[in-house]
Order: C-alpha cells, then sequence, then structure tokens
C-alpha cells in the first residue's frame, strides 16, 4: 500500500484482521452489525462485554440485507446511540456508508475487520461495480466495460466502493505518436 498522507481508505481496511481494540463504552445505547460467522461472534463478545447497556443486534450473512435492516435501526435510534460493525472488509465499507448515511459520527462508530475478503471497485469509466480480491495499486478487470483498472487508495465513505480507474488511460494507442495527438 502507498504511504500516503491523504487517504480516504480507514487503516482497519487495508491491514490484516486482528483482535479489534475495545471501543468505548460511554453510549447510552449500542447497535451491534455483524456479518457472517466472525462477525456473529465479534458481536456476541461485544454483547457480552456491554452486559447492563441498552444493546441491540443485527446480523447476518449478508451485507446487503443487514444494510436494509442496520438502515431501519438507525431511524429508530436515538441520541447517544453507539454503533459497533464487524465483519470481512467489503461488508464493513458498505455498513459504514450506510452508518453515516444516516447520520452517524465517526466517533460514535467503531468497525472490526474480521477478514480480508472481496472488496467492491467502482469504475470510474462506466460506472459499474466489480466484486474482485485485490489491495491497493492492483489491477483488476472491469466486469462492466473489460477495462484495466487500478484500484485506487480512495474508497467513498457513502458507498464502501474502492474508486478504480483505467491503468493506461493516459498512454496513446500504439501506432499514435505525440506529434499526432498534439
Amino acid at each position: 500500500m502507498p504511504k500516503l498522507e491523504h487517504t480516504s481508505v480507514p487503516l482497519w481496511a487495508t491491514a490484516s484482521p486482528t483482535v479489534a481494540p475495545e471501543p468505548d463504552c460511554g453510549g447510552a445505547s449500542y447497535l451491534l452489525v455483524g456479518v457472517g460467522a466472525q462477525g456473529r461472534e465479534q458481536v456476541a463478545t461485544w454483547a457480552d462485554a456491554l452486559s447492563g447497556h441498552p444493546v441491540a443486534r443485527v446480523v447476518g450473512d449478508h451485507a446487503d440485507y443487514v444494510g436494509v435492516d442496520l438502515a431501519a435501526a438507525l431511524a429508530e435510534a436515538q441520541v447517544g446511540v453507539r454503533v459497533r460493525i464487524a465483519g470481512p472488509v467489503s461488508s464493513c465499507l458498505a455498513l459504514r456508508g450506510v452508518a453515516v448515511n444516516a447520520g452517524v459520527e465517526d466517533d460514535e462508530l467503531h468497525v472490526a475487520a474480521t477478514a480480508k475478503g472481496t472488496i467492491d471497485v467502482w469504475c470510474s469509466h462506466c460506472t459499474s461495480t466489480s466484486a474482485v480480491e485485490a489491495e491497493i495499486d492492483d489491477v483488476v478487470r472491469c466486469r462492466g466495460c473489460g477495462r484495466s483498472l487500478l484500484v485506487y487508495h480512495h474508497v467513498s465513505r457513502r458507498t464502501g466502493r474502492f474508486l478504480g480507474f483505467q491503468i493506461d488511460a493516459e498512454a496513446l494507442p500504439d501506432g499514435l505518436s505525440a506529434e499526432v495527438a498534439s
């Protein structure tokens, strides 16, 4: 991964999954969100640690379905709720997007990636999204237009998708010289 001063990719989305540090326990209530078996396990661990606090759980096997339930729970949430999300990186990024779109602030949100898995890469050329196993700076094939996309070090807070753009977009096509192109 490039050593960049400014990136929108959260650290937890780039590192190998590890045991997450325990988040604060200063919330009025908690919404614990988990995707997959490891996400459920983390939610159970958090729930045990938060005994005595009001806790709601939203768990499932697919981020799309969990996201619908998360949005509904956040629509009913009151001031002081803290949101904790656990699951594969791609699911965590997407669910963080749901929480951010609902108005959850960074200090009210804790994310623990439990596995790498696939990531969603948004093509800036055809606007399709490809789920791929890749890292930042990898080149992947767009499932929409077939271009070779560079996985850029930008991820949308709203959607959880990485930005992808054609790796050789600025290269001249074969047989075209710089004199002809100008």
